[in-house]
């Protein structure tokens, strides 16, 4: 009888056998996403590239491009894009009356889909990152063992909760970055839901971190980098005044982009899409370099460490175009990493012309840019300060992440993630007003 009540406390508290399958599907979630980033990596530097196959990438990226594209649109739909909207709608709406409607988006088959397209497209040349998709991937594997521990367990669990613990927990571990997991998930994930959840989305956030630096080290995603030399307030205004535009400008057209080419998503324009986007990147990459391919994480680092060249003029252009081409293909891949390198080249280019630190204005260009595009201006300076660890930068870093979202608001311009994701409603018939429910607190 005793052993029978002790049980009974187990499942209905919330330190109980919830918490157990919480930190183990933490770990489970920390383990996959450096697993990914692995492969992601190895991918990368194998890929089919003119330096590589010379004049046979462009017949390698637009089959590449047209298989990728094609196993999402008839296999896995809720693969494509960058994940983040995936995760988001989940943390909006997930509840025991529409897992059935939900759990699509979030199925091990979908995140299997995922990672094969996304590898696939890095391959071929696509301009894309890693750190969206490990969001949706790291949502899926988290729900995942939930759900397999309902199963042996018995016990049910809050579904919006997990989606917001496991995509938090998702982007700590793609940028080693636990703080900016936080703020994504107050920003992003949850604007009003955050605080009922918060020690379960922290001990995720945390034990995923901490899976990951076990399996990779304790590193900064941009490496370790010299302190920065200060700049003018005129120059943290300018740059996060014109890096935020642009980055609300590239945010615009991704969305009315998508939008204007769903009309020609039947017939030939089904196959002719993919192929002629596959093709503008590689002539882009052609022209420009091949700089202009994969996530860019590197190009920052070079800008970061003042390593300027002519080329610099034309990136942050020439990124934009080429990974607003992979996101119009309709392939699968994130748009964090290719905004920070458009946004360090912006920077490094205001800095050459203004005769400043090409350094200290590529990351206050990384940071301007990423909120304009994205809208999180506490995302923006926290991941940003966090990947690079400069204490004296933390208040440029605020004031131009800041800038760009106030501008935006101005502007009316649309929330990227949350545009994205209302599309899902209609598409997988959830009523409107299921948005604004929420679930028992069952954990």
């Amino acid at each position: 009888m005793l052993k029978a009540d002790w049980i009974r406390r187990l499942h209905q508290h919330r330190y109980g056998f919830s918490l157990f399958a919480y930190i183990v599907a933490a770990i489970a979630t920390g383990s996959a996403c450096v697993l990914f980033a692995r492969a992601f990596e190895w991918v990368l530097s194998h890929r089919l590239d003119f330096d590589s196959v010379g004049a046979w990438a462009w017949l390698i990226a637009p089959i590449g491009f047209l298989v990728a594209v094609e196993i999402i649109r008839r296999w896995a739909p809720f693969a494509a894009g960058t994940g983040i909207p995936q995760a988001i709608f989940a943390s909006e709406h997930f509840s025991a009356d529409n897992e059935k409607q939900i759990y699509p988006l979030l199925s091990p088959w979908t995140v299997a889909i995922k990672i094969l397209t996304l590898l696939l497209g890095v391959w071929v040349g696509a301009s894309t990152g890693r750190e969206g998709p490990t969001v949706h991937v790291a949502v899926g594997v988290f729900l995942g063992m939930l759900f397999l521990f309902r199963r042996w367990l018995g016990f049910d669990f809050d579904r919006r909760s997990a989606a917001i613990a496991g995509g938090a927990a998702g982007l700590a571990a793609a940028f080693n970055t636990p703080l900016a997991g936080v703020t994504f998930a107050v920003e992003e994930l949850s604007e009003h839901y955050f605080s009922s959840v918060k020690d379960i989305v922290l001990m995720a956030i945390i034990v995923a971190a901490v899976v990951a630096q076990m399996l990779t080290g304790e590193y900064s995603y941009f490496g370790r980098l010299q302190d920065p030399s200060p700049v003018p307030l005129y120059v943290v205004l300018l740059i996060g005044l014109v890096g935020g535009s642009a980055g609300i400008f590239f945010g615009f057209l991704l969305l009315k982009g998508s939008e204007w080419l769903k009309q020609y998503q039947n017939g030939a324009g089904r196959y002719g899409i993919p192929v002629f986007m596959a093709l503008g990147i590689m002539g882009i990459a052609f022209v420009c370099g091949l700089r202009t391919l994969g996530p860019g994480n590197r190009i920052a680092q070079e800008l970061l460490n003042d390593r300027f060249g002519d080329w610099v003029f034309a990136f942050p252009l020439a990124k934009m175009m080429t990974t607003l081409m992979t996101y119009w293909s309709g392939l699968s891949g994130g748009i964090f990493a290719p905004c920070l390198s458009a946004g360090a080249g912006i920077g490094a280019d205001l800095a050459q012309w203004m005769h400043f630190s090409i350094s200290t204005c590529a990351l206050i260009g990384m940071a301007a840019f990423l909120s304009g595009a994205i809208q999180a201006p506490m995302t923006s300076f926290v991941i940003i300060f966090e990947m690079t660890g400069h204490h004296d930068m933390l208040l440029p870093l605020m004031l131009a992440s800041v800038l760009p979202f106030m501008v935006a608001r101005l502007l009316g311009a649309p929330h990227l993630y949350k545009a994205l994701a209302s599309a899902y409603s209609s598409i997988i018939g959830l009523p409107t007003q299921e948005s604004g429910s929420s679930e028992n607190k069952s954990h």
